[in-house]
């Protein structure tokens, strides 16, 4: 799997694409359901040809699942105008922006988990230095991959010692939520406090750490990682603009026709 053509494509042509496709995605209006469509041929493509099984990509998407629900409640609420009618089933505006975050969510997090698969960290970082990104973000981006394994294990430790408080528990109640996050954050804080004060009585500074992924050999871009550069953003920017999603929302428009005589 690691020597599929996308592994092989320079990690920095990779990122532009991936960033030129996720503006591409947010800039669409939140009722344009039909111009999003063809965008997830995108992801797809990029899974298949880097060899990524779906079932991993689909679990992590899961996570970031709940905000783009509580995102689109707020539309079922608030945007009640009719769209239009399916049968004797009206669809709101509400929920064509609704479905419109959903999808806009599972676009652009697939796209940058499958950067993720397809990109070793160390080679992402250093792909982020070649492109000047400025020192500070840089630190706390290297910073927050080679420190999620402590923040990891600080919630380990306060689950373990929720679970032995509540024996016979099957996980954290949803009154005990609060207090629990309370809790963990404010270990960490204590952690992290702790960590740096040792990293500066060793003469910490950032330079170090940057220089170590930024000096990382990751060679000139071929002809083979411009061309995939071009022709991403052909496809996500040409989506965008030229919106040709408006031949499958005229395709979805006279499959509905087929339905306003018939009720459910």
């Amino acid at each position: 799997m690691g020597g599929s053509p996308v592994h092989r494509l320079h990690p920095l042509a990779k990122i532009i694409s991936a960033l030129v496709y996720v503006a591409a995605v947010i800039s669409f209006p939140s009722r344009n359901v039909s111009g999003l469509v063809p965008l997830c041929f995108y992801p797809v493509v990029m899974m298949a040809l880097s060899g990524t099984p779906p079932g991993p990509l689909l679990s992590r998407f899961l996570l970031a699942l709940p905000f783009a629900v509580m995102g689109g409640l707020s539309n079922l609420i608030l945007l009640r105008e009719s769209a239009f009618t399916l049968g004797a089933f009206t669809v709101t505006t509400g929920m064509v922006s609704a479905f419109s975050i959903l999808l806009k969510t599972f676009l652009t997090v697939t796209s940058v988990l499958v950067l993720a698969a397809s990109t070793p960290f160390t080679k992402t970082a250093a792909a982020l230095q070649a492109a000047c990104m400025p020192r500070i973000l840089s630190l706390q981006f290297i910073m927050t991959w080679r420190y999620l394994s402590v923040l990891l294990g600080e919630a380990s430790t306060v689950n373990t010692a929720y679970m032995l408080r509540s024996p016979g528990g099957r996980g954290i109640k949803m009154k005990d939520m609060g207090s629990f996050l309370g809790r963990l954050l404010l270990r960490s804080i204590d952690r992290a406090e702790r960590v740096y004060a040792a990293m500066k009585c060793r003469g910490f500074d950032g330079s170090a750490m940057t220089s170590e992924y930024g000096q990382k050999r990751l060679g000139r871009m071929r002809a083979a990682d411009i061309l995939f550069i071009f022709a991403s953003a052909l496809f996500s920017l040409g989506l965008r603009f030229f919106n040709a999603g408006r031949f499958t929302g005229a395709a979805v428009r006279d499959v509905l026709k087929l339905f306003r005589n018939f009720s459910f």
